[in-house]
């Protein structure tokens, strides 16, 4: 199978999968006293989905009223509230937020020396892959377009940002980047996501008796999400039904 043939029965199943995968409404849960609530943030998507707009991401954090807000940067980029490119979301509302409220905030990317190794490892295997198939390398971009494509039109309210058909969709297109660019890019994401997820639960279990509220990506809350609830019993929260509870 051509690496175009695979884009295009990726494509067809991103198109479908938000309509296939209809979950049954969930039953109200109570929160815990110390919840967590990992949230997906949609980038420079915030900007064109009106469900899901940056002042409806401000709104949940003064909604959920954390003590402690993991953040999906780097740490020097949380420590200078650096620019942040593909993240419009921190110069746009957290880097303001954290000058206006008194919370406690950290980083959950890598940093330093381990943030080059496994961003250069990742970038090594793209550019492997385009040398070798650029097609296959703009179908990739193509997939990306479509993913964000199918998405807003998914989107009505702020919780199907955070449900299981996003998490699907996002998954689909990630696992034709795994298929495309190999072995090599697979380990260097799961570095990554290993890295972020032992941030995450360092943090929650640093904190017992405290709100916690992670920021992370519509691409990678719901991986997230599982390291999280594998990992510290009975405090994470339902995000998607947390929103529709707050949504007004």
């Amino acid at each position: 199978m051509t690496g175009s043939t695979m884009i295009c029965r990726l494509r067809s199943l991103l198109l479908a999968l938000p309509f296939l995968l209809a979950l049954p409404a969930m039953a109200d849960k109570p929160l815990p006293d110390d919840p967590v609530l990992i949230v997906g943030a949609l980038h420079h998507l915030h900007e064109r989905e009106p469900a899901f707009g940056y002042d409806r991401l401000r709104a949940s954090i003064f909604a959920f009223k954390p003590d402690v807000l993991v953040l999906e940067v780097r740490p020097d980029e949380l420590a200078e509230r650096k620019a942040t490119p593909g993240r419009p979301e921190y110069p746009a509302v957290i880097w303001p937020l954290l000058s206006e409220l008194r919370i406690d905030a950290v980083a959950m990317e890598p940093g330093g020396e381990l943030f080059k190794e496994i961003a250069g490892a990742a970038g090594a295997a793209f550019d492997v892959l385009k040398a070798r198939d650029p097609q296959a390398a703009v179908a990739l971009s193509r997939l990306d377009d479509a993913m964000e494509d199918v998405l807003l039109a998914y989107w009505q309210t702020p919780g199907q940002a955070q449900d299981e058909q996003t998490a699907a969709v996002a998954a689909g297109a990630q696992a034709a980047q795994f298929a495309l660019a190999g072995p090599a890019f697979a380990a260097a994401q799961a570095r990554w996501d290993s890295h972020m997820g032992g941030q995450v639960i360092r943090t929650v279990r640093s904190h017992p008796g405290k709100r916690v509220m992670v920021i992370a990506s519509y691409k990678n809350r719901a991986v997230l999400e599982r390291m999280v609830r594998q990992a510290v019993k009975g405090r994470v929260v339902d995000t998607a039904p947390w929103f529709a509870k707050t949504a007004n």
